[in-house]
């Protein structure tokens, strides 16, 4: 794995999201005093509100929208192919179709291209369950796709509609891949290996909306919209959901230096878990991000900050990417390379018997053959080796560098905000996790991120959630277990 992908592994859940130290966010949380309480009583605080909002969502396992849905589920709900233009060949239609026609007589061909066009309009119509044959009617439509069924699962009549409706943008999005077959060659009736190229077109909505009625009375509605840059990266994107008091906010923007995103979840007027997060980018587009390599891409990621709260606990995260990037850089240039088996085996060929006069210089061909074999196993042994300590004294300076600078660089905290003090923080530190390797020790390096509380505690994530939160899972297995009745 590459340093920086292993990097972004470690940071980005870690420090929540991968957020960012800058002027523009809001550092008040960070600057907060620490509580002097215990881990024992921080954790007792954090459990009762995790088990205030598990209780407080309690009853949307019954809201009537969350079973009709389920419902619909059970009824296996016709699959809606949106699929236009599937598995073309260039010039002549699919290749059964070709073949009919005498078209492969020249099927010299390596490529075959491939074309799926998906288009939510290709599936516009109405589909009613029938309770007779267990199958579902299809009607036409050319404005929507609705479907009629029971809103339980012991219902004997379809009085519940989902409708869905959308506005096309008039933009789409192509994304192209290729993978390798077998197609069977008609001339010779064998099977040869043909590299397939797919072109999959997308169309991009500009509204997309969603509306439920049990009996003729609403109890969900989605909508939501969405704007595009000329490159079809998303520019705005705004959804609205309602489930009775429930209700759920999101809001994407995207202006290719800053890209924002918010979500809140609500039961009537309360607001009951928000989460909030900005990054910033040099510049970001779809090209940047499909066809730059890892280091580049990368690059493009300056900084984030992120905040995320439930009841009265918030956690935010802050980190200036940029400048952790750029330090971490002139270690990982020193990473050293695994040896190359090319170099050591790639000229050794056992000898053919037919190239030889006799048995006698033939058999002295395979003995010097395996005298190089062991010449490269010896050689590449001691490659090996080397490359084993060369690499363990890498990581150790690497991640002991990486830990200092998410330190230097970013932090990342747990507040009351109730009492407007600090929980908990969090610091990170190297990791040495030893394993025997033959007659030897290895040692494997990497960062561990630690909860650091006002006492002076410091904790590991899996330390602390081992124990203490007894009650607030058996609460939410309690719900979960509503959902699955």
């Amino acid at each position: 794995m590459k340093k920086t992908t292993a990097l972004l592994l470690i940071a980005a859940p870690l420090v929540f999201s991968a957020c960012k130290k800058s002027k523009d966010s809001d550092s008040s949380i960070y600057e907060l005093p620490y509580n002097t309480e215990n881990v024992t009583a921080n954790k007792a605080f954090m459990e009762t509100e995790g088990r205030e909002f598990v209780k407080k969502i309690d009853d949307l396992s019954s809201n009537p929208a969350i079973d009709a849905l389920e419902n619909f589920n059970m009824l296996e709900a016709p699959e809606v192919d949106i699929t236009v233009n599937a598995i073309k060949k260039l010039g002549a239609g699919t290749l059964e179709i070709a073949a009919i026609n005498s078209a492969l007589s020249s099927i010299t061909t390596t490529s075959i291209p491939e074309k799926k066009s998906y288009q939510l309009s290709k599936a516009y119509g109405i589909y009613k369950y029938n309770q007779n044959t267990g199958n579902w009617d299809l009607t036409a439509s050319n404005d929507k796709i609705e479907f009629h069924f029971p809103a339980t699962q012991n219902g004997t009549s379809n009085n519940t509609v989902l409708t869905i409706t959308y506005k096309n943008s008039g933009k789409s999005w192509v994304f192209n891949s290729t993978h390798y077959d077998y197609v069977e060659n008609p001339e010779t009736g064998n099977y040869e290996i043909v590299e397939v190229t797919t072109e999959e077109t997308y169309e991009l909505p500009s509204e997309l909306s969603a509306r439920m009625t049990i009996n003729s009375s609403e109890v969900m509605n989605l909508s939501s919209n969405f704007s595009y840059h000329e490159d079809k990266l998303p520019q705005l994107v705004n959804v609205n959901l309602s489930l009775g008091a429930y209700t759920a906010k999101l809001e994407t923007k995207n202006d290719n230096k800053l890209a924002s995103f918010k979500f809140s979840f609500a039961k009537g007027a309360e607001t009951l878990m928000a989460l909030e997060t900005n990054s910033n980018f040099n510049s970001l587009s779809y090209d940047k991000l499909v066809n730059s390599e890892d280091d580049e891409e990368l690059d493009l990621f300056l900084s984030a900050n992120t905040t995320f709260a439930v009841g009265n606990v918030t956690m935010g995260g802050q980190i200036d990417y940029k400048a952790m990037h750029n330090e971490l850089k002139t270690v990982r240039d020193r990473e050293p390379a695994y040896p190359d088996y090319n170099t050591y085996y790639g000229n050794l060929k056992y000898p053919k018997y037919e190239d030889y006069n006799n048995q006698q210089e033939y058999q002295a061909a395979v003995d010097e053959y395996w005298d190089k074999v062991e010449v490269a196993n010896n050689l590449y042994d001691a490659a090996f080796k080397k490359y084993l300590s060369d690499n363990e004294k890498y990581e150790k300076e690497y991640y002991t560098l990486l830990a200092n600078l998410l330190n230097k660089h970013g932090a990342a905290v747990v507040v009351n905000t109730k009492t407007k003090k600090k929980i908990a923080a969090i610091t990170f530190e190297l990791k040495d996790n030893e394993r025997p390797y033959g007659e030897t020790t290895i040692h494997e390096y990497n960062v561990e991120p630690l909860l650091v509380f006002g006492d002076g505690s410091k904790v590991s994530f899996e330390a602390f959630g081992e124990t203490g939160f007894e009650n607030l899972i058996d609460d939410i297995e309690a719900l979960l277990e509503k959902f699955e009745n």
